[in-house]
């Protein structure tokens, strides 16, 4: 198992994509270690991508990037502009409200960055808000995309862990919502430190305006999270519903999509998701591997001879996810990691659905903590300020996530009084 792990960890060092080093680190492991046949490797991957959950993934990326090409953040904005008013610091609520209803289609906090930020790091500029604040701003807000259902994270882990999505969907319900408040609070703080700029005051016109111009957008999260949490449909087929309305809403509703931009939002949704596919699916050989590898009842006994506590096993584990976050993408730590802790969790009794919480909100710190936070190089690239500087304003919201880390992790009803609520409704 050493030679697997070192290998693979060499190869990414060396700049290897992770599925290809996931890849090839098996192949050699097979080869070299073992008297398996290496046809194993190519089974192990075929069968990690075949999984009826992440029919999903495809149909949310595909909402999201036509939610963005159709203008509809736009209209979003618009609205939340008109809503929230002349209260000071103003366009950092605005960020917020945004990237809640933008989190409630794409799923994703880089699709969320990129969506929100290209368009409110300008405006709050030229509203006199540092441009390093509004981009630390964007960068934290976004961590919410894979927090509020649906979310990209989810089925991810759903699909290693055997859970319901749906009941991780709703288990994100309430601590999205707390990030949300969150982020808020942090923003109203920074408005009086910094004195940052009132906004504006909108007619009742504008506001009645915006809203009816913003209603088809806001049709699109209740499609998806009211069939989800109705019980009316599938994570899939929600999915399916959203990218169809969205096509809708952007070609006949709103005229602002053409036929001919579908192609490329086409290729770039196929991209994404072969790029996700390809590490879920060789990371799947990976971690068949390891499991193989190893004595579970061995690894099981290792952690218990460490503490027989849940607790400081839930706080060992946060530390190792943070840990690996500074130096790992997310997703791969999720694809690597999960196979690996089940027999962990099962042993001492913790929660899987909880824990999925847990794992994304930790994995969501990450992406704000250097040298491997894409948010911030994200952000970066967007508002053209240097990661330092965003590092500076982004302190106070990573402090945030990490109280509302611990808070979820050692109160478990945050996560699963609405799971215990809707009960089996939920598909």
């Amino acid at each position: 198992m050493t030679l697997l792990i070192g290998l693979m960890l060499l190869l990414m060092l060396l700049g290897m994509p992770i599925a290809y080093a996931l890849g090839l680190s098996s192949l050699i492991y097979v080869v070299v270690c073992t008297d398996i046949s290496p046809m194993i490797v190519a089974q192990r991957i075929c069968v990690g991508a075949d999984s009826l959950i992440l029919l999903a993934l495809p149909f949310f990326l595909l909402a999201g990037e036509i939610m963005n090409a159709a203008g509809i953040t736009r209209r979003l904005t618009r609205l939340a502009l008109a809503v929230i008013g002349p209260p000071r610091g103003g366009l950092s609520y605005v960020v917020v409200t945004v990237n809640v209803l933008v989190a409630m289609v794409s799923g994703a906090a880089i699709a969320s960055a990129a969506a929100v930020g290209s368009t409110m790091v300008p405006m709050m500029e030229r509203k006199g808000y540092p441009r390093s604040f509004a981009a630390a701003l964007n960068a934290a807000a976004a961590t919410m995309g894979p927090i509020i259902p649906p979310s990209v994270g989810f089925i991810i882990y759903a699909s290693l862990s055997g859970v319901s999505v749906g009941k991780l969907f709703i288990a994100g319900t309430l601590p999205g919502l707390l990030l949300a408040a969150g982020t808020a609070l942090v923003c109203a703080w920074a408005a009086r430190k910094h004195n940052h700029p009132a906004g504006e005051h909108h007619s009742r016109r504008e506001l009645w305006e915006s809203f009816l111009d913003a209603i088809p957008a806001l049709l699109m999260p209740v499609i998806i999270l009211g069939g989800i949490f109705g019980g009316l449909v599938t994570p899939t087929e929600a999915g399916a519903l959203a990218v169809g309305y969205g096509l809708v809403a952007g070609l006949v509703i709103y005229r602002s999509l053409r036929w001919r931009d579908l192609p490329g939002i086409f290729l770039v949704t196929a991209r994404r998701t072969a790029s996700i596919m390809m590490i879920i699916a060789c990371a799947s050989c990976f971690g068949f591997l390891i499991t193989h590898a190893i004595d579970a009842a061995g690894f099981i006994g290792g952690f218990q001879s460490l503490t027989q506590s849940r607790a400081v096993l839930l706080l060992l584990l946060m530390g190792l996810i943070l840990a690996l976050g500074t130096v790992m993408e997310g997703g791969s730590i999720m694809i690597i990691l999960t196979p690996l802790l089940l027999p962990v969790l099962k042993a001492y009794q913790i929660d899987l659905i909880h824990f999925g919480v847990i794992f994304q909100l930790a994995i969501m710190i990450g992406l704000l903590t250097p040298p491997v936070g894409m948010l911030l190089f994200v952000m970066s690239g967007i508002s053209r300020v240097s990661v330092r500087d965003i590092l500076q304003h982004v302190w106070p919201f990573l402090f945030m996530l990490c109280v509302l880390l611990i808070l979820v992790t050692y109160i478990p009803g945050l996560s699963l009084w609405l799971v215990e609520w809707t009960g089996t409704r939920i598909k």
